[in-house]
């Protein structure tokens, strides 16, 4: 077994999950971080993004105030996640409700994307951060993991993490056979200044979602002074000109090809909408399970890249949080009495085998309840089942349940409770 003076730890990816994984593993001692993103510059995309109690509570034991501070993220006046309303009359037919056991300061949060991550980024040294590093090669040896990358260097870990998302480059090294399906949406965002809706009248002051039996329509707050849209619209490519092949991530569309597909639905989502200076178009995918979110004792994934899920019930954000303080928690366990990180390549295995059976059995029992709603999704569209009527509608609205185990999700206490069972089983 070797021990080290230092545990060289890679990260691949500068997103959401990548930069908390940063912040998380930093906080061990003698471990050296650096991360790897293959963007030229910092930038992430212009749009609306939700943290809920889970990933907001894992914040908060990161000490990241800065995150959690009501200048940078927007709460529903009410308290509660958000409202849904019918399409057509606007009634308000339900609303998602926190637990009572939900603090006030971890209560859903939407931010404006590029702010939260300058946000996380405020909380590293950016010399840590290496720009325009596309990964083409990764190899694990008896020394370490190599990790290739198109600008012809390559780099030497004892611990490569794959943060690099839902295309993630990292695991397509290890996991041959992972496919992405399509969910049968495009998704349509658009992110712009509050103060165009001036003129509108009666915008809803909380998060709101419009569903009428083919689509749904989210309008937010997100930060003090920012706006979001975000459509999911059904395609189906046997009928529909919109083909996915057409459809490039994060390509620009006219707000004019929005308002024509909610053209039928209530003045108010139709004002907000022609306010839009312009709109995002976003293909939906998914991806399926994975045998094991490490490999070879040298890799692990977290994030997008470990449970692809398409962004659905607005939890990829909080459960890549959660992953990175599940991998934090793992290699606390070896921090000796006198405060250094003893870790030997036996026991980075340990680390890995832990950090799966933490994370794999819920992020799991997330993505089969997505595989679900996209199946029936596409189901609909390509020729089974029977449209909703809007009976049906407004009934499921009413009724619809807030997935608090997915929500408010206890990183810590499965820890705790997987690390109980193993010690029993060990005795």
């Amino acid at each position: 077994m070797t021990e080290r003076a230092h545990l060289r730890i890679a990260i691949i990816g500068a997103g959401i999950t990548g930069l908390t994984t940063a912040i998380a593993l930093r906080k061990l001692p003698n471990v050296d971080i650096q991360i790897y993103e293959r963007a030229t510059e910092l930038r992430e995309l212009g749009q609306v993004i939700a943290l809920n109690p889970n990933g907001l509570r894992t914040l908060d034991k990161l000490g990241l105030d800065r995150v959690l501070s009501g200048e940078l993220g927007y709460k529903c006046p009410s308290g509660i996640p958000q409202t849904f309303r019918h399409w057509k009359t606007n009634e308000a037919l339900g609303s998602e409700q926190h637990t009572p056991q939900v603090e006030e300061q971890h209560k859903m949060a939407r931010y404006f994307r590029p702010e939260l991550q300058e946000a996380l980024l405020s909380y590293l040294p950016r010399e840590i951060i290496h720009l325009d590093k596309r990964v083409i090669d990764v190899r694990i040896t008896d020394e370490g993991v190599d990790v290739d990358f198109a600008d012809v260097t390559t780099i030497r870990a004892d611990l490569l993490i794959g943060a690099d998302g839902i295309r993630s480059s990292v695991r397509g090294f290890f996991a041959l056979d992972f496919e992405l399906k399509w969910s049968g949406l495009i998704a349509y965002r658009s992110a712009f200044d509050v103060a165009l809706l001036d003129n509108i009248k009666d915008v809803p002051e909380d998060t709101t979602q419009w569903w009428s039996s083919k689509d749904g329509i989210l309008t937010t707050r997100m930060g003090p002074q920012k706006f979001g849209i975000v459509a999911f619209h059904s395609v189906n490519p046997q009928t529909s000109t919109h083909l996915l092949g057409r459809t490039h991530w994060d390509e620009k569309t006219s707000s004019s090809t929005l308002a024509e597909m909610y053209k039928d639905f209530h003045p108010i989502v139709r004002d907000i909408i022609a306010v839009a200076p312009t709109v995002r178009t976003y293909p939906n995918f998914y991806g399926g399970f994975l045998d094991s979110y490490g490999f070879g004792g040298r890799v692990v994934l977290v994030g997008d890249a470990a449970h692809s899920h398409g962004g659905a019930l607005a939890a990829n954000a909080s459960l890549g949080i959660d992953d990175a303080y599940a991998l934090y928690l793992c290699l606390l366990e070896h921090v000796s009495v006198d405060g250094r990180l003893e870790l030997g390549d036996e026991q980075l295995g340990e680390v890995l085998s832990l950090y799966d059976a933490v994370r794999r059995p819920h992020c799991e029992k997330v993505l089969r309840m997505v595989h679900g709603m996209y199946d029936a999704n596409n189901q609909r569209l390509w020729g089974g089942g029977e449209e909703e009527t809007d009976e049906e509608l407004e009934e499921k609205l009413r009724k619809r349940p807030y997935a608090a185990w997915i929500h408010e999700h206890d990183v810590e206490a499965t820890f705790n409770e997987v690390k109980s069972a193993r010690k029993t089983s060990e005795e």
